[in-house]
């Protein structure tokens, strides 16, 4: 059951084009489980107006972290503004989504400000070191856009990590996948994707694609969890 918090707002960074990271106090005693999210409540001019945010940080990290696309909305406007030290209202843990019990793989399907969930799942793995075998499939517009890239490579070069990078508009210099996450683009990467269980999660447009991608590859309901995030057309 969520409970309600206040949190003190400790800073933010640009983390891709129109992207940024906010950074939070973690609530005393507070925990979740990776793949979660929480609710701020800010107050704007339109009054009070809370918002849903999956946690991009990990369970064991210290600060409470959310990446959101700015935008010229009341809540957005605020968002940005906060000053350090700010003191806000925060409810969580709500949701279901994560790695189901038993499961020893997993796979994204992920795209722009929807690897939020999948940032915190991946980086609860390898900071507590569980062997969970992930494989990342995440689309972006452009080389700008591309949220935690440089973690998910490190992660990639270690061995903790199938990192599979796709962009709709690569430039010349771009050495990774080209175009959309298609069935076609996993089955080449991945010889068995019924093998694991999969994660979709963002924007509904985004989900719909994915959900089009599922059916490609023939995956069962139970093997595949949604989350779609509100407030993006």
């Amino acid at each position: 059951m969520a409970e309600e918090f206040e949190v003190i707002y400790l800073g933010s960074q640009p983390c891709a084009e129109g992207v940024v990271s906010f950074h939070f106090s973690r609530p005393a005693g507070y925990s979740f489980t990776p793949g979660q999210f929480f609710t701020l409540t800010l107050m704007t001019s339109e009054g009070e107006v809370s918002k849903h945010f999956s946690h991009a940080d990990a369970p064991d990290d210290a600060v409470v972290e959310l990446s959101t696309r700015l935008s010229d909305s009341s809540f957005k406007r605020v968002l940005a503004d906060l000053t350090p030290g700010s003191t806000v209202r925060f409810a969580g843990p709500k949701g279901r989504l994560g790695v189901p019990s038993g499961v020893n793989a997993i796979g994204f399907l992920s795209g722009g400000v929807g690897i939020t969930p999948a940032r915190s799942i991946i980086r609860d793995a390898v900071q507590r070191n569980t062997g969970l075998d992930i494989a990342l499939f995440y689309g972006n517009r452009d080389e700008a856009c591309v949220l935690y890239a440089e973690e998910f490579r490190t992660y990639a070069a270690d061995k903790r990590l199938r990192f599979v990078e796709t962009l709709d508009r690569p430039s010349a210099n771009w050495r990774g996948e080209a175009g959309f996450i298609t069935a076609d683009l996993v089955r080449r990467y991945l010889p068995d994707p019924a093998a694991r269980h999969w994660i979709v999660a963002g924007p509904p447009p985004m989900v719909d694609a994915m959900k089009s991608v599922v059916a490609d590859l023939g995956l069962l309901p139970g093997t595949v969890s949604y989350e779609l995030f509100s407030g993006y057309a």
